[in-house]
């Protein structure tokens, strides 16, 4: 019990520095992709993490479902394990994108060796055009360089998906709540996330669907 809690307080205090770091991040780092400017009623799912063998097809189910196509940030290293999961994602109309290859957190790493990852990444799934942290944990110095070949992905809508105990009825409303076009949305295809996954994408994407939204790739 005492490690449940203690794993609980963690993820807590980590989507609390997120949040702060959302709040300071878009003023202070305005190069990186927040949330789109547009004007129709679209808005951007995005899934990190994977590919996994049995989430990742679950997930293109449910798009598919209310007709919504999702960019997946995957991690390299999951690629070469379960191949053949990207040409699916890719058959079915989704982008694949850049993630890492061992999802590092880029205030752990030096500037070359932040790049080094990306690059890894994009040497099994080729380059997409696109990046996001692992974490939002960006490399501030490898910034420049990442964007001469990706925009930087963030997000304005995070699903706390990956939350161990996480009330979902109170996060479905808080992430409907914070809606609107040009959302991008943040949820995870791992097995860390997927019974929070499982019981909020379905939903959230019916609400998507009844309040006329479109959901494109980035």
């Amino acid at each position: 019990m005492k490690n449940l809690l203690a794993r609980k307080n963690v993820a807590y205090l980590t989507f609390a520095a997120l949040n702060f770091w959302y709040s300071i991040g878009k003023t202070f780092l305005p190069k990186l992709t927040w949330r789109k400017g547009v004007n129709e009623q679209t808005v951007y799912l995005t899934f990190d993490d994977g590919p996994h063998p049995e989430i990742t097809p679950w997930v293109m189910n449910e798009l598919d479902k209310v007709g919504a196509n999702g960019t997946f940030f995957v991690v390299g290293d999951n690629v070469v394990k379960y191949p053949g999961i990207v040409p699916e994602l890719r058959k079915r109309k989704n982008l694949v994108a850049n993630h890492t290859f061992h999802h590092v957190k880029g205030w752990r790493l030096n500037a070359e060796q932040y790049l080094n990852e990306i690059a890894a990444c994009d040497e099994v799934i080729g380059n997409s055009g696109l990046f996001r942290p692992p974490f939002g944990q960006i490399n501030f110095k490898a910034i420049p360089l990442i964007l001469q070949k990706n925009e930087i992905i963030m997000w304005d809508v995070l699903s706390k998906d990956y939350l161990p105990g996480l009330n979902i009825r109170r996060a479905l409303a808080r992430i409907k709540r914070q809606t609107r076009p040009g959302s991008i949305v943040v949820f995870h295809d791992s097995k860390k996330a997927e019974t929070n996954l499982k019981a909020m994408l379905p939903e959230y994407l019916k609400f998507l669907k009844d309040n006329g939204y479109q959901m494109k790739v980035l």
